[in-house]
């Protein structure tokens, strides 16, 4: 009879005694755990469900009536199994008999030894430690050699974490050595760093029954969160009809005892991860590298904006004398159409004439401040004017008239 018949809540399990242990054992055992379990000591998730659970098994099986009801199932059906017939005593034989039959019982060296009965251990990750989620996952690592392609697979059984690691260090190797055969060889490149990014190959009945081997171990400490976790994510690989059952009969009892009461456990392979970025890096790096040469080496025109920008800038420059600069007896053209000669250097002064673009005016002094020149035009008006309406740059069809400047008329202050 299975052990989950005679013990269908798993309250045995969850002391860890046997069905026959006597009230001392059992508070032994509850002290012992409780000492472990409590949330004040435990600093784990699912310490107080555990504790939980843990004194809902002392509760029933301290008090000699809860027990009684508790073990009477399956203790009835013990007795209503037929009992085995004695065997008949072999009859003594001879003393010759006793040694030639001592003789062939001797074991023989060279024979191969029975196989010891295997107990439900859990499943290691790589590196030594025991996972709530195992999963068996094949990477592809590719290497080129001029016209050959050498590929190899690294597989085993993962936690998150060192598949993440495994799938990096796979790629890596891929990314730098996987090119260099013709011409299979890029191809079997982007198949192995595409299988990589995506997490690996999990084939699907053997992680469901990886998964089923993992709960089991789990059931069998008592972790029945944990077991029914795992129970549920082999259920999701589990693809053949005959491990299907298996998997749903385990869960079965499971289910009817812990209920919708159960907290789920976040299942930690359900979102990409760090791992896929970190592999798509070179990818980004050489288009950026590519994208950055095509930029610096082909000069690209500017804008009308920046264009216009640039005219305006060096426009300004060129209209402000420096302070050192010799200004008088100097020629400039006027900038734009409307610019005023005013009687004074301030735009609060009296307006003597408005000018057009292109007009050509002398400077014969300049003001204090810098920003306002004396001027005379050719027709003899004379007065003052902004620097930023003026430039130095005379279009080369009026340099004929720069000669046509009479002598300066003085202005009355």
């Amino acid at each position: 009879m299975s052990n989950l018949t005679r013990d269908p809540k798993g309250y045995y399990v969850a002391l860890g005694i046997a069905e026959d242990a006597d009230a001392d054992a059992i508070k032994s055992a509850y002290r012992n755990k409780a000492k472990r379990l409590h949330p004040d000591f435990n600093p784990s998730p699912i310490a107080a469900k555990q504790f939980h659970r843990l004194h809902e098994a002392y509760a029933t099986l301290s008090d000699p009536e809860t027990r009684a009801a508790y073990d009477r199932p399956w203790k009835n059906a013990r007795k209503a199994e037929p009992k085995a017939e004695p065997k008949a005593e072999p009859k003594p034989e001879p003393k010759r008999a006793e040694s030639k039959r001592a003789e062939q019982a001797k074991p023989d060296p060279q024979a191969p030894r029975p196989k010891a009965a295997s107990v439900e251990e859990p499943a290691l990750c790589r590196c030594g430690k025991i996972t709530a989620q195992p999963r068996y996952v094949v990477f592809d690592l590719v290497w080129g050699r001029l016209k050959k392609v050498q590929k190899r697979t690294v597989a085993g059984v993962f936690c998150r974490s060192c598949a993440d690691r495994a799938a990096v260090r796979a790629s890596l190797v891929t990314w730098l050595a996987g090119w260099w055969a013709w011409p299979n060889g890029p191809k079997e490149t982007v198949k192995a760093l595409v299988n990589n990014m995506r997490g690996g190959r999990k084939p699907a009945d053997r992680n469901a029954r990886l998964l089923l081997r993992q709960a089991r171990a789990f059931c069998a400490r008592g972790e029945m969160e944990l077991a029914r976790s795992a129970g549920e994510q082999a259920l999701a690989f589990a693809k053949a009809t005959n491990l299907r059952g298996e998997v749903e009969q385990f869960l079965a009892p499971l289910s009817a005892s812990m209920g919708n009461a159960a907290r789920a456990i976040k299942d930690r392979w359900a979102k990409p991860g760090w791992a896929p970025m970190v592999q798509i890096l070179p990818l980004a790096l050489i288009v950026g590298g590519l994208g950055t040469f095509a930029i610096t080496s082909t000069p690209a025109p500017l804008t009308d904006m920046a264009q216009n920008l640039y005219t305006k800038l060096t426009a300004s420059a060129r209209s402000a004398p420096d302070q050192n600069e010799e200004v008088v007896g100097r020629v400039y053209s006027v900038t734009k159409d409307g610019a005023a000669v005013r009687t004074g250097p301030g735009a609060g002064y009296q307006m003597e004439a408005m000018l057009k673009t292109g007009t050509l005016v002398l400077a014969t002094e300049t003001a204090p401040d810098g920003r306002w020149l004396r001027v005379v035009t050719s027709d003899g008006t004379a007065g003052f004017m902004a620097v930023g309406e003026l430039t130095p740059d005379v279009p080369l069809d009026a340099i004929n008239d720069v000669g046509a400047f009479g002598a300066p008329t003085p202005v009355k202050d």
